[in-house]
């Protein structure tokens, strides 16, 4: 899959947690509505005639049964959002049975300035890690090269930086990054940032987006590290470092 197919894959591979048999007048379903708002996944409910079983939730997709739930852990959930900086507020391993299937985000209208803030958390992620490599597409060197100053210093602080853009002027001066000149729709469509970890999978993560209208964007943000590698693996198949259009160093 390429940048855009992966973009939809996430979309339309939506995920339901169903609630079964709980107190018609509890908040819950709001509550949980609420808490999964970013996240692709559908917050249904369910009663059986035996009224059993009680009290459990079911996380699935199309195709299978992800986790099942006590309800008295998503309340507890709600009561203790996980905000630890190496989770990006998205997993936390007391919780991990219903939030580790659940490790993306997805957006319809997000403009530049909400997908710089989006980069940031990425950006942030692999400088505290301090290596490994980051792949940054900000579709042309003109909107590439008003993130100068925060890839020289991920790059001086050893994560391997490679960043892709349509020439539509001078390249910026990105330090020991690579930077690669691309004509290709995809490249001029899309936005992304894509960190490898640096050898630990619960810091892989990625942002991807696609330009539908002029500024605004919608795609996805994951935190799955079989998901990022897919992408890692597209980016160095189809933009390898072999190819004749990288800038090294400039």
């Amino acid at each position: 899959m390429d940048i855009r197919e992966c973009i939809e894959f996430i979309r339309y591979n939506e995920k339901e947690l169903r609630l079964f048999n709980g107190d018609p007048t509890d908040s819950l379903r709001a509550d949980l509505e609420t808490y999964f708002q970013t996240q692709n996944v559908r917050i249904t409910e369910s009663r059986t005639a035996s009224g059993a079983p009680k009290d459990i939730a079911v996380l699935s997709n199309s195709a299978e049964v992800l986790a099942v739930v006590d309800v008295s852990t998503l309340r507890a959930l709600l009561e203790d959002v996980p905000t630890g900086a190496d989770e990006l507020g998205i997993a936390d391993m007391q919780y991990e049975s219903v939030l580790g299937p659940l490790k993306e985000t997805t957006f319809t209208s997000y403009d530049t300035a909400q997908l710089l803030h989006a980069s940031r958390e990425i950006e942030d992620r692999a400088r505290r890690v301090g290596n490994g490599s980051l792949h940054a597409g900000f579709q042309q060197f003109s909107i590439m090269a008003d993130q100068r100053q925060v890839y020289m210093d991920l790059a001086r602080r050893g994560v391997a930086v490679r960043a892709y853009g349509v020439p539509d002027t001078e390249p910026p001066d990105f330090g020991s990054a690579q930077i690669q000149a691309i004509q290709t729709d995809e490249i001029a469509e899309t936005w992304f940032v894509v960190f490898d970890g640096g050898g630990n999978d619960a810091q892989k993560s990625a942002l991807l987006a696609q330009e539908r209208d002029e500024n605004s964007f919608y795609g996805a943000l994951t935190y799955d590290p079989g998901f990022v590698d897919h992408i890692l693996a597209y980016l160095n198949r189809t933009y390898g470092s072999s190819s004749d259009d990288v800038l090294s160093g400039l």
